[in-house]
């Protein structure tokens, strides 16, 4: 399910980003706030947004018609409207794949190709919590 997320959040990222006046670097190599990527000789700091959502059950936010309003839009808009506020009258955007807490992390992962974000959906008691986390930076 994660998976099917990841995919349809990709095209309504980039739709919402409209990064066309603006180089965007990704780096796939996994990585955690707070975190340094040099560029062209010079360093830039990555910081990490997240957002969560809990849901009692997300099965029925799974239709074709829902997923959109009820998953995805909630989730990448706080994250498009953090990244637009920083990267105005920039240059450069940097993303990196977000790597996990730790190595005991109990959830299932989602990754967006070619950007640096992550959905991480766990399963507390009955409640499902959908996370939403992206590491950038800009210069």
């Amino acid at each position: 399910m994660v998976d099917l997320f990841a995919r349809l959040a990709k095209p309504r990222l980039m739709g919402l980003l409209r990064l066309n006046s603006i180089e965007h670097i990704y780096d796939p190599m996994p990585g955690r706030a707070p975190a340094k990527v040099l560029h062209q000789g010079r360093e830039i700091s990555l910081k990490l947004h997240k957002t969560s959502q809990p849901y009692k059950d997300i099965l029925r936010f799974v239709s074709e018609d829902r997923v959109q309003a009820y998953i995805l839009d909630p989730g990448l808009l706080p994250a498009v409207k953090a990244i637009l506020t920083d990267v105005r009258g920039r240059r450069l955007l940097v993303t990196r794949k977000v790597g996990p807490k730790d190595a005991l992390e109990k959830a299932a992962v989602g990754y967006l190709d070619g950007f640096g974000m992550r959905i991480v959906l766990q399963l507390d008691e009955s409640d499902y919590q959908l996370g939403w986390e992206c590491l950038y930076g800009v210069e």
